[in-house]
């Protein structure tokens, strides 16, 4: 198939800034496509759109001025290109995604507790986050650990962390908490070096969007991953408590005090629920894995 993969055009020190949306193209690429990538921001040509197979609009964030562009807002895209919305972002901007769902011939969305938005969509897909070995594998770093427990993301909402930074005060544990790179500039792959100096992982979902991306990201990175356990996200039909990640409970964070104590006292047991959640990951949760579900539905 011809793709035209919708992104953010964005260049940082001469350099392309890697994301998701990257990846996509690159895993496309690999099974055999021919994709094209063009910007938010420029609405093209109506015959420029037909001589492509697929328009894939993907929910990467807003532009440098703040707003979000898409391509499926053309009046007549649906008549010029079959479309894809993939949606990542919805427990964010629910209303806008689902009034771009109704651009589309077919809906892929991340978030399970959002579900709802695309009910009567005729072609809506749960496709979970993902993450890419090519830049968060933890098989390829062999950093000393200089923390104990890092909690680290590319946008903001550090404060999450700050029952677990707390805990770490408490008793001189060390943390690293912080919003590596930020909008236009480069995170990866610091983002994952960052999580190699540290000894555990720390999640906590916010609007019910697990699993989300540091989920993902920090189970490759082959962290032991403490994680909140939300009966109303979709992380319970992806991995099991005590066997992927260790679980507290959602937005009363009870037990995560006795849950990070477990985990200083008992390295080797925590190394293996680590272990087993790479080994999940890897078969199940890489980008690969999503770019071949999206096939098997628009093909």
């Amino acid at each position: 198939m011809k793709i035209l993969l919708v992104k953010h055009l964005w260049e940082y020190e001469g350099k392309s800034i890697a994301t998701y949306a990257s990846s996509l193209s690159r895993a496309f690429t690999e099974a055999g496509h021919e994709v094209t990538e063009i910007d938010k921001q420029n609405i093209l040509e109506d015959n420029y759109y037909r001589s492509h197979d697929l328009l894939l609009d993907i929910d990467c964030g807003k532009d440098m001025t703040g707003d979000h562009k898409f391509h499926l807002m053309h009046p007549k895209i649906q008549s010029l290109i079959k479309t894809v919305f993939f949606a990542i972002d919805s427990h964010g901007n629910p209303d806008m995604h689902q009034v771009l769902s109704r651009q589309a011939h077919h809906v892929f969305f991340a978030v399970w507790a959002k579900r709802d938005l695309f009910a009567d969509h005729p072609s809506a897909t749960w496709t979970p986050s993902f993450t890419d070995l090519e830049y968060f594998d933890g098989k390829k770093f062999i950093d000393a650990k200089t923390k104990d427990f890092c909690f680290l993301g590319t946008r903001h909402g550090q404060d999450r962390a700050d029952p677990m930074v707390k805990i770490c005060k408490t008793n001189n544990w060390t943390y690293d908490v912080d919003e590596v790179g930020r909008k236009g500039k480069h995170c990866w792959p610091r983002t994952a070096e960052r999580m190699a100096a540290c000894r555990f992982g720390f999640n906590h979902g916010q609007k019910h969007d697990g699993p989300n991306l540091r989920v993902m990201e920090t189970m490759a990175m082959k962290l032991p991953l403490i994680c909140d356990k939300d009966s109303r996200d979709g992380k319970g039909f992806l991995f099991e408590p005590w066997q992927h990640y260790i679980p507290y409970e959602a937005y009363t964070y009870e037990g995560l005090a006795e849950r990070m104590n477990w985990c200083i006292n008992n390295h080797e047991k925590a190394a293996k629920i680590a272990e087993q959640a790479y080994t999940e990951v890897c078969n199940n949760h890489l980008v690969q894995h999503r770019v071949k579900t999206l096939l098997e539905v628009v093909q």
